[in-house]
């Protein structure tokens, strides 16, 4: 599998265009099903984030997605340039204590975290937000 960047407008419509290119770039290294699945959550999860919250919905503003293999590792890299947001630093959520207060959202990256094998966040040059998510594919 090639390596292969897509570059969307800062617009909930583009969550569509997101998901079926990182769909298509999972299922062409070779992840199981399952895997699919758990990487098409997690993206459709952080390309949710970007456009609401780091992007504020800006459609003048845009951000990119790279999907690629390195050894047995599918690779998707986020990239934009809104407000900075590191996911890591976020305390993991209780999930008893969120149910019992009935909320609705903030699960988004409990999920991430589970679904992915490794995150990463970094903030370049004082103005790039870069997070990179690596899911193992055990049957390359």
């Amino acid at each position: 599998m090639k390596s292969e960047t897509l570059c969307l407008e800062s617009n909930l419509g583009n969550l569509a265009k997101a998901r079926e290119f990182v769909v298509k770039k999972a299922k062409e290294s070779g992840a199981t099903e399952e895997d699919v699945t758990k990487i098409e959550i997690s993206c459709d999860e952080w390309s949710a984030n970007v456009i609401e919250h780091g992007l504020k919905k800006d459609p003048g503003k845009r951000f990119t997605i790279q999907c690629r293999m390195k050894g047995k590792k599918f690779i998707v890299v986020y990239e934009h340039e809104g407000e900075r947001f590191n996911p890591m630093e976020q305390r993991m959520v209780d999930l008893n204590e969120h149910f019992s207060r009935m909320r609705e959202r903030g699960l988004g990256i409990y999920i991430m975290r589970e679904m992915m094998d490794e995150i990463h966040y970094e903030y370049l040059d004082g103005r790039i937000n870069k997070l990179t998510m690596v899911k193992y594919i055990d049957h390359v």
